[in-house]
């Protein structure tokens, strides 16, 4: 991707355009209502045909949406069920520079968050960029019930730095989900989807008074999507889940209201929906993937009498666009399916929490959450999908966290005050994960490049185990933040906060040896009499995060603003254990910095023709420092040591591994643009457009790494129609989401197959209210042009997990090519009761 520069030339351009822009808006706003009367604006809003307002809590306090001085793109219920969003990967196509996705293998048991580029995470100990609330109360690993949208009152999504308001791990920006609310009104609904690839949702909800303010409301949700790849007889890419959630909200006091709430989630799905793209060998000879599974694949196939791989996209690889290979190793070395090669992605996932919120004064509130939560994921992979390994994925995460807010309005309300603390604790793990692989005979040289025979010939050499480890990790987190909004004068503000953070973690990385075959020796050694090498460490971080924002309305109307603002990403830590090292091996534990964003940002807040326009446009740019990031080391190929992790060593023998580290720096600047046009009553168009592009610089000795998980150019489009026809209320919705293409791994190889082709997709949805029933009957089309995209790539072979030189490779190199195929068309219909 084309680089550029920057420097403060760039920044003042671009607050200079802002302004230009928002004096020119000025002037078209004043003309505009020159041209129209009172009486046309009091008729647009007595016919409901303008853009609603929208109350949001970006600042810790409640704004309008065009009051607040932030990139943020606030969903309401109303929208969700206008445009069918029923998860956070829905949500993500309607919101630019936002990106939700399955990762390899795992799916969304651990779905990967990207804003403005900023990603990061995953695991047991790692930290992501983006941070996720749920209900108040932060959550560092997600499971399937967190990407549901359900029962919701509105998700907020804060694109940029929120470090001073939302603390660690939020140098992308955050994303924060309200659930509806206990209310002292009778009311409830079911609701019943169907569709094809087995789509079968049931959802109802139910809230209840219980006496002058009390209130009790419960939701429960079975949702169960089927798969649409074929694996054998598994259907990959399904998700189902259980989901039940009860709140108690009660009014102690004129001044005094408690909330308690639980949530439960029992999640369940296969893997990642990959097929095999391209399958090529050439010029012939036995294949060369990832080393040894070339010659251990046409081992198995001679052993079953079956032809040997062909040379290009052989036929029981590469079977179509929603077909995965369905050869199976794992029970016997026969390539025929069996059920050991199922894949499992298996979620329990409960929270608990209260909030207190006390109104104090008239101008001084206190509010409280305490929250705790408890994530049990447990999963077995197979990322090559050719049927060799199966991978033990198991992740678990104990959280408390507990919040403390102040609001206050100062000096006859001039100064809007928020301030408090914030404590999070977390105990996870990824205890005894290990790779299970079958093994032919076929033995892989090192100087020819290419398998030779085995003894006995093309046999079965065993399952054997890899890789086995735990870890474990404590993580506290405090901290403290104070944010004020002084009112200068009639439409100008200037908003300035601090938080200072003090985080402590305690890791600890245990290797084993796994057991010997006739054919392959341990991949890892520990001292004679042992039974295992561990390495631990310690280490506090800490961070001051800051905000500086001015804001300047020009008229009612119309708001520019300009902002300076810091967030950090909390330290964590890399090791590889030492085949045949000493048991305690702490030394080798490496410490990963925190990471830190800067932005700024300006953007125009602008509001016309009645109400019934409304366009938000916002420029940014980010210099984002210690950019923490896995490096690939190619185990099969012996070279310099990277750390202490050495190519050749038993510990890194075939294939490749990650190794985090500090990657550089990296420069972003783009673009966001939200519009809404109410056209006349019933009829709104709206639309969005993200821009985005960056600038490596910094990087390490010998890592030329590209940067990953971001579109350059992506926008929507969407027409909402709503009226009366006489016998019911019809409402009609139309989008269209285009993601631009992109890269998804770190490499700079120029390998193709890892840069996404661009795509678009059509969603359409009928509603139906009939007049005096209680009744909603919705029709809906998803991807509706039946496009056929992916959402991620890998590549095993040449220019992923090389093998020797490229010489040894041939050309064009031998290599195995798989993509995340993304869902076809979906088609169903639903019909909701309420009462």
């Amino acid at each position: 991707m084309k680089g550029f520069r920057i420097g403060s030339g760039d920044r003042a351009k671009m607050l200079r355009g802002i302004a230009l822009a928002g004096t020119a808006m000025w002037g078209f706003q004043a003309s505009i209502l020159y041209a129209q009367s009172p009486a046309s604006s009091a008729a647009a809003n007595e016919d409901g045909g303008v853009a609603p307002d929208i109350i949001v809590t970006a600042e810790r306090r409640a704004t309008n949406l065009q009051d607040t001085p932030l990139s943020i793109l606030a969903v309401t219920q109303e929208m969700v069920e206008a445009k069918g969003i029923q998860d956070l990967q829905d949500l993500s196509h309607f919101t630019p520079n936002l990106s939700i996705s399955p990762t390899r293998g795992t799916g969304n048991a651990a779905a990967n968050f990207v804003i403005r580029g900023i990603s990061g995470g995953g695991g047991a100990a790692g930290e992501r960029g983006v941070a996720l609330y749920l209900d108040g109360v932060y959550m560092p690993r997600t499971s399937g019930a967190v990407l549901r949208v359900l029962d919701v009152d509105r998700v907020e999504v804060l694109r940029g730095p929120q470090g001073t308001l939302f603390g660690r791990n939020s140098t992308g920006g955050a994303i924060r989900i309200f659930s509806k609310q206990p209310s002292d009104t009778f009311e409830g609904s079911i609701e019943g989807t169907v569709g094809n690839f087995g789509h079968v949702d049931v959802i109802g909800s139910l809230n209840l008074p219980l006496g002058e303010g009390f209130a009790v409301r419960w939701q429960g949700a079975f949702l169960d999507k089927g798969g649409y790849v074929s694996r054998g007889t598994q259907m990959l890419g399904a998700d189902r889940d259980y989901i039940g959630r009860v709140q108690l909200r009660g009014e102690l006091t004129p001044n005094f209201t408690a909330t308690g709430s639980f949530l439960y989630n029992k999640s369940e799905s296969n893997a990642s929906p990959f097929v095999i793209q391209e399958f090529d060998l050439r010029p012939g000879i036995d294949g060369v993937i990832q080393g040894n599974y070339g010659g251990w694949l046409n081992d198995a196939f001679k052993a079953a009498g079956q032809a040997p791989i062909a040379p290009y996209n052989d036929p029981r690889f590469v079977k179509g666009p929603y077909a995965a290979s369905d050869v199976c190793f794992l029970d016997n070395f026969n390539p025929d399916y069996s059920s050991a090669c199922d894949q499992t992605n298996n979620d329990k996932f409960w929270q608990a929490d209260l909030k207190l919120d006390w109104k104090i004064g008239d101008k001084v509130s206190l509010h409280s959450v305490t929250g705790l939560s408890k994530l049990d994921h447990r999963g077995m992979n197979d990322q090559e999908v050719i049927g060799f390994e199966r991978r033990y994925d198991i992740i678990t995460s104990k959280v408390f966290y507990q919040e403390l807010q102040l609001n206050a309005a100062l000096f006859n309300d001039a100064i809007d005050l928020v301030a408090g603390g914030t404590y999070f604790h977390e105990k996870s793990a990824s205890p005894y994960n290990y790779v299970l692989n079958r093994r032919g005979t076929a033995v892989y040289n090192n100087t020819t490049y290419f398998p030779t025979s085995g003894s006995p010939p093309n046999a079965d050499g065993g399952l054997y185990t890899r890789g086995i480890t735990d870890v474990f990790q404590t993580s506290d987190s405090w901290g403290a933040f104070a944010s004020a909004t002084w009112h200068i004068i009639d439409g100008l503000n200037l908003t300035g906060g601090l938080r200072g953070a003090w985080d402590h973690k305690d890791y600890t990385q245990n290797r084993y040896e796994p057991p010997t075959t006739a054919y392959q020796a341990a991949d890892f050694k520990v001292v004679p009499g042992t039974a295992l090498s561990s390495a631990s460490k310690s280490q506090p971080f800490r961070a001051l995060d800051y905000r500086v924002t001015l804001d300047y309305h020009f008229t009612k109307d119309i708001m520019a603003y300009g902002t300076i603002s810091k967030a950090y990403k909390a330290g964590s830590f890399s090791a590889t254990l030492q085949s045949g090292g000493p048991t305690i091996q702490d030394s080798i534990v490496s410490t990963i910095p925190n990471e830190k964003v800067i932005n700024y940002e300006a953007g125009l807040r602008m509001t016309f023709l009645d109400r019934r326009l409304r366009i938000n446009p916002t420029g940014f740019i980010m210099d984002w420092t210690n950019r923490q990031a896995a490096l690939r080391v190619n185990c099969g190929t012996p070279g310099t040591p990277v750390a202490n992790l050495v190519p050749g060593s038993p510990e890194c023998s075939v294939g490749f591994l990650p190794l985090l580290q500090n990657q550089g720096d990296a420069h972003i600047k783009g673009i966001e643009l939200d519009a809404q046009f109410v056209i006349m009553r019933g009829l709104t168009l709206d639309g969005s457009l993200g821009y985005t592009t960056y600038r490596l610089s910094n990087q390490p000795a010998g890592v030329t790494h590209l940067f990953p998980d971001i579109p350059k150019h992506s926008y929507t489009l969407g027409a909402t129609y709503s009226g009366d026809i006489g016998f019911g209320k019809l409402t009609l919705n139309g989008n269209y989401a285009f993601v631009g293409r992109q890269s998804v791994y770190p490499d700079d190889s120029a390998d193709s197959g890892y840069i996404l082709p661009s795509y678009g997709l059509v969603n359409a949805r009928v509603q139906f209210r009939p007049s005096g029933l209680p009744l909603t009957i919705t029709a809906y089309a998803n991807n509706l042009l039946d496009k056929v995209y992916a959402t991620y790539a890998q590549r095993f072979g040449g220019g992923f997990w090389d093998q020797g030189p490229a010489t040894g490779l041939g050309t064009p190199p031998r290599n195995m090519l798989s993509v995340v195929r993304g869902r076809p068309r979906e088609v169903g219909f639903s019909l909701k009761y309420e009462f």
